[in-house]
C-alpha cells in the first residue's frame, strides 16, 4: 500500500506505520499550500492518512491514484468534502473512536474544578497545609448539580452516563433525535439552548464544528449563565469565542472554565485564557489517551486496508462517495 501521511509534529510516525506500507510524509506550509516537491511524491499514492493538515483541490489533483482519504479521529473540518467528492474520493473520519476518552476528560474537568484540584496541589507542593485546607470553603459536590450538555452524540451521551453515576441532574440540547433511548434511561431532559445556559451549574460542549456551531458560544451565552456556573469544552476550537470567555471569567459572569481545544493550535502565548486562575487548560489531548491513540491508528489502517487490499467500501464516509 502506498500511503501519504499528512501529519505535523509526529516524531514516532515511523514506529506506527505498518510493515506493509510504502509511505511518504508531508505537511502543509505556512501559506496553506503544499510544496511542489511534496506534491511530486504523490503520483502513485493510493491513500491519505491525515492529522489536522488540509485536504484540498491542490493536493487531490497531485494524487491521480488516490482511493481514500482517512482522517485520524472524529473531526473532519480540515477535509474539503466537496473537493474530495469532485475527485471521486471517499473522505472518512473514525466515528466514535475516542468517545470514552473525551467523556472521561470532561468528567475529570468537572471534578478538578469542583475540588479546586490544581490550586490545592500548588499549595501542597509548598507544604502549605493551611491554605490547601482553606480551599474547601470554595469546593462543592457534584451530586445534585445540573449538567447541561450541548450535543448528545457519542461523546455527549457517554459524558451523561458518567455524570449520572455521580447523581447529577442532566439536561441536553441537540437538533437531532440522537441517543434518545440513552437520555430516557438516564432521566436527561431535552431542552432549548437558552434554558440550558440559564439553569445549568455545568455546561459542557460536545458538538462538532460546523457552520451552525462555529462561534456559537459567545458573549451573549456567558451573559445568560449563572455566576456560579462552570464551562467546559473538549469539542473543537472555533466553537467558543475565547476573548468573550476570558472576559466572563475575569468579571465573574461565570465561576470557572476548563478548555481542551482552541481557535489556534498550538495555542499562542497571547491567548486571552492564559494566566487566568479560574481557567484550566489542556493541549487538545482529551481524545488521545495512549490506548485511544493505538485504537485510532489501528482503525484508520484497517479502513484503508479494506479499500486498497480487499476492494471493500470504506466505513465512516462523510462526503457521500
Amino acid at each position: 500500500m502506498k500511503i501519504a501521511y499528512l501529519i505535523r509534529n509526529r516524531p514516532d510516525l515511523e514506529d506506527i506505520m505498518p510493515s506493509d506500507v510504502d509511505a511518504v510524509t508531508m505537511q502543509v506550509g505556512d501559506d496553506g499550500l503544499y510544496s511542489d516537491a511534496d506534491l511530486a511524491k504523490l503520483g502513485d499514492v493510493e491513500a491519505f492518512i491525515i492529522g489536522m493538515e488540509p485536504v484540498n483541490a491542490q493536493i487531490l489533483a497531485a494524487a491521480p491514484k488516490l482511493k481514500i482519504v482517512q482522517r485520524l479521529g472524529v473531526g473532519y473540518e480540515t477535509l474539503n468534502l466537496k473537493d474530495c467528492a469532485d475527485h471521486g474520493v471517499p473522505a472518512c473520519n473514525i466515528e466514535g473512536v475516542n468517545k470514552e476518552a473525551v467523556a472521561e476528560h470532561a468528567m475529570m474537568f468537572m471534578l478538578a474544578l469542583s475540588k479546586k484540584l490544581l490550586q490545592a496541589n500548588a499549595y501542597m507542593q509548598k507544604a502549605d497545609w493551611i491554605s490547601s485546607r482553606k480551599l474547601t470553603q470554595q469546593t462543592f459536590e457534584l451530586k445534585g448539580k445540573t449538567l447541561g450538555i450541548v450535543g448528545f452524540g457519542n461523546t455527549g451521551s457517554h459524558l451523561a452516563r458518567r455524570a449520572h453515576a455521580f447523581e447529577m441532574n442532566l439536561m441536553y440540547n441537540d437538533p437531532l433525535d440522537v441517543n434518545t433511548d440513552v437520555a430516557a434511561s438516564l432521566g436527561a431532559r431535552r431542552v432549548e439552548k437558552e434554558e440550558l445556559f440559564k439553569t445549568a451549574d455545568y455546561v459542557s460542549i460536545c458538538t462538532d464544528l460546523n457552520d451552525t456551531s462555529r462561534g456559537m458560544i459567545d458573549a451573549k451565552v456567558f451573559e445568560m449563565m449563572q455566576p456560579h456556573a462552570n464551562f467546559i469544552c473538549c469539542a473543537r476550537g472555533g466553537i467558543v469565542d475565547e476573548p468573550a470567555l476570558a472576559n466572563a471569567l475575569k468579571t465573574g459572569q461565570i465561576y470557572s472554565a476548563a478548555i481542551d481545544v482552541f481557535e489556534t493550535e498550538p495555542m499562542k502565548p497571547d491567548n486571552p485564557l492564559m494566566g487566568l486562575p479560574n481557567c484550566l487548560l489542556t493541549a487538545h489531548v482529551a481524545g488521545v489517551a495512549s490506548d485511544t491513540t493505538a485504537r485510532i491508528w489501528e482503525w484508520a489502517h484497517d479502513n484503508v486496508r479494506a479499500v486498497l487490499l480487499k476492494g471493500e467500501k470504506p466505513r465512516w464516509v462523510r462526503n457521500g462517495v
